[in-house]
């Protein structure tokens, strides 16, 4: 038998809450997507003035860091980068080089991915972990 985690819609909301909650006026509008450990979206949303392809960034950052199960930059630098290899090596398209999807783990199993899209790709990723730490769970 094996013990099976995954992300629920509670986890979400607090993540998703603590991430707007440390949004600026600094910050363009965001989308944010919260997806379970397969990468299926949980809570997914679109600020106003948030361009509709924000969130579907988002929802491919979130996808892949479920399923690659890294965060998308570690993704980009030590697999597609460093190993010279293409993003269709993996025949999925849903699957993204884009920084700002952090993946979520718990007892070092993935149990879901957090991915915001709008503002320069370092700033969606300190954003994503502001709600990992909501959740309680080590960014």
């Amino acid at each position: 038998m094996f013990e099976l985690h995954s992300l629920g819609l509670e986890d979400a909301k607090r993540a998703r809450d603590a991430i707007l909650a440390a949004t600026t006026p600094a910050d363009n509008p965001i989308a944010l997507m919260i997806a379970d450990e397969h990468g299926v979206p949980v809570l997914s949303l679109r600020q106003d003035g948030a361009a509709p392809r924000m969130l579907r960034r988002a929802r491919a950052k979130a996808y892949t860091s479920a399923n690659v199960g890294m965060d998308t930059v570690v993704f980009r630098d030590e697999v597609v980068k460093a190993k010279a290899r293409t993003l269709t090596d993996w025949g999925d398209p849903m699957i993204t080089s884009l920084q700002g999807g952090v993946v979520l783990r718990a007892n070092g199993k993935v149990v879901g991915a957090i991915a915001i899209s709008g503002n320069a790709t370092s700033r969606d990723e300190a954003l994503a972990r502001k709600g990992i730490a909501a959740i309680g769970l080590p960014a």
